[in-house]
């Protein structure tokens, strides 16, 4: 057995989508700089999945993948999930029927919809931009065997790691190092500073860390089963739920290559139940589709081609605390598990990094103090708890009450807001100030992710998403939503409110630090104001709307109005964040998009003491 001991700032062990979310963040703080962040991610999987399991990605999870510039890959590749139907037996006829259809989405909740498309696919988009950007690479066949603490003040955690290589199966047999099916297997021990456990349900990290699980089991059992369905079901290519009230229900999802997804509950009640139950890898899933064909009767069914199947038990878990010692942390289904029936899985685990890796690059990279770290377990824990209490109530629903259409159509209502994602709003913490005092900005919530509008770009005229101008690069930014120009006194209060930002070492500091180097933090600012953008001389605005570099010149890409623009839906942003124009106010944004405070024009102190609560100050070039 070879030993050789090794060093990294951050390791990443598990790189299904929340690990690989976590790699994708971190390589933003990753770079040829020595005094940058050092990242590994591991994985003890050959290759990512080939197909099947998670399906459903949603609004929220589409924004974070555009904020990194990736979202098309998947937009092209996906099935937009728009409408769902509700299919049940007439009372009087006897006959199966469309009882109802509604919108997937509520409408006003995001630019972006649901789409559907296979987890492989969708990890393959997020390894091809860890690709690009070239400093991070998964280091597959590598398995977390064990995790401890140490006395090392600096990297605490030390996590032993087999790494199976058939490459060294001759040399292995030769010397006597031979390990499980005839691979030698190298020891190596990583040192960390951190480690983000994304390690899956039966998770080697929480186990040996004795982190609890509270779970919750039921006797019932589901198969899923992805095909390319040969029907005369008209409603083959929406997403449905189909009840039988003699054989049970069905919920079904489209996918990419014609691909149709079956969800369906086996009681074990009917023989062909109890076939299906019994059904293994080496036997074909005909069972699970003669159910399907049972339930959707008189309508048929059947296939030459299945991608994937799969029969599992509902089970419930959810971890009492998702980090150790402030040092290691669990993230997806490492930290929770439930049923499949809202499409969460993938999605929740993708958020619980994305909110993660940015505060530890944050800390590594010597820009925020520790204590941040803490506000994982306050911003992500209610989350799953609410991802807890809305999975049993659909699971209840598909199965006490048979899958009945008002009841799931109900709940699904009540929580689209929660379901899509982007109504998930952070408690009052270090990094979210108090929600209390008069309203400046009545429909922005400090805590909730910061909603996109069209805004139109002073130099060139072209209309862009705001949230374009909030990508996931590790920068905060301070929106100076500045009213109408136009009024004289909005032009005094822009140029005071310059004064002012001067004044305030942390946040003139931090605005012309080099982004993302250690001890800086960034901060990008940027104006938006009311009215024509013509009403404005970009020449007359502060200086720190308009950045001048000796070889590129000035920045144009600062200034935004919100104005309408040759007919592309822009002109409304104040009216949809309910912000008035003769008044106006600062948004202070993290970099994972979510608002940290809002304060009025004039109140920069405000910001400079929310930020010196957590900011390391001496992080700050003068």
């Amino acid at each position: 057995m070879a030993l050789r001991t090794t060093q990294t700032d951050l390791l990443v062990i598990g790189a299904g989508p929340a690990g690989l979310m976590a790699a994708c963040w971190a390589s933003q703080f990753v770079t040829s700089d020595p005094s940058c962040m050092s990242t590994r991610i591991i994985d003890l999987k050959a290759a990512r999945t080939a197909t099947g399991h998670a399906d459903g990605i949603h609004s929220r999870t589409l924004e974070i993948f555009d904020s990194f510039g990736i979202v098309d890959s998947i937009t092209r590749k996906g099935v937009h999930e728009v409408e769902m139907s509700y299919w049940g037996v007439n009372a009087e006829s006897g006959r199966l029927e469309c009882q109802q259809r509604m919108r997937s989405q509520r409408e006003g909740l995001s630019r972006f919809g649901q789409m559907l498309l296979n987890q492989g696919q969708v990890e393959q988009v997020i390894i091809d931009y860890i690709n690009d950007q070239g400093h991070l690479s998964i280091e597959r066949n590598k398995r977390a065997d064990k995790i401890y603490f140490t006395n090392d003040p600096t990297h605490p955690i030390s996590v032993e790691v087999k790494s199976v290589r058939a490459d060294r199966m001759v040399d292995a047999i030769q010397d006597g190092t031979a390990g499980e099916h005839g691979h030698a297997e190298v020891t190596e021990v990583i040192q960390a500073q951190y480690v983000v456990a994304c390690d899956g349900a039966r998770s080697l990290v929480r186990e040996q860390l004795g982190v609890p699980l509270e779970s919750k089991s039921t006797d019932s059992m589901w198969a899923v089963i992805d095909i390319v369905p040969i029907t005369d079901f008209p409603d083959i290519r929406q997403s449905c739920a189909i009840h039988s009230d003699k054989y049970g229900s069905i919920m079904t999802a489209p996918r990419e290559n014609h691909l149709v997804r079956f969800y369906l509950q086996l009681t074990g009640r009917s023989d062909l139940e109890k076939e299906a139950l019994e059904q293994t890898e080496e036997k074909s899933p005909d069972a699970i589709i003669q159910l399907a064909q049972r339930i959707m009767e008189p309508y048929t069914l059947k296939y030459e081609y299945c991608d994937w199947w799969s029969i599992y038990p509902i089970k419930q878990g959810l971890v009492t605390s998702s980090q150790v010692k402030n040092r290691v942390f669990l993230a997806g289904d490492a930290a929770h598990t439930h049923s499949p029936k809202a499409g969460q899985g993938m999605n929740v685990s993708i958020q619980d990094t994305y909110n993660l890796i940015w505060k530890l690059g944050s800390v590594i990279t010597g820009v925020a103090q520790p204590t941040i770290l803490k506000t994982y377990e306050s911003e992500r824990h209610p989350v799953a708890e609410q991802l807890m209490k809305m999975d049993a109530e659909l699971v209840e629903a598909y199965e006490r009450t048979g899958g009945s259409i008002s009841h799931v159509s109900q709940i699904r209502d009540e929580h689209a807001g929660f379901m899509s994602g982007v109504e998930v709003t952070y408690p009052e913490s270090l990094l979210v100030a108090s929600k209390s005092g008069p309203a400046k900005a009545k429909h922005i919530t400090v805590g909730m992710r910061m909603r996109s509008c069209p805004v139109v770009n002073y130099a060139d005229g072209s209309t862009v998403q705001l949230a374009n101008v909030l990508s996931s690069n590790g920068a905060w930014r301070l929106l100076v939503l500045a009213g109408d120009l136009c009024q004289a006194q909005q032009v005094d209060r822009l140029r005071a409110f310059a004064d002012n930002f001067r004044r305030q070492p942390l946040l003139s500091g931090s605005r012309r630090a080099v982004p993302l180097r250690n001890g800086h933090m960034t901060l990008e600012v940027i104006l938006i104001h009311a009215g024509s953008r013509s009403s404005v001389n970009f020449m007359d605005l502060p200086e720190i709307f308009r950045p001048f570099d000796e070889k590129l010149g000035w920045d144009y890409g600062k200034v935004f109005a919100d104005d309408d623009s040759y007919g592309q839906g822009s002109g409304h942003a104040y009216r949809e964040y309910g912000i008035p124009e003769g008044t106006g106010c600062l948004v202070l944004v993290r970099p994972d998009q979510h608002v940290a405070m809002v304060v009025a024009m004039g109140e920069e102190a405000q910001l400079e003491s929310y930020i010196s609560r957590w900011h390391v100050r001496n992080s700050v070039d003068n």
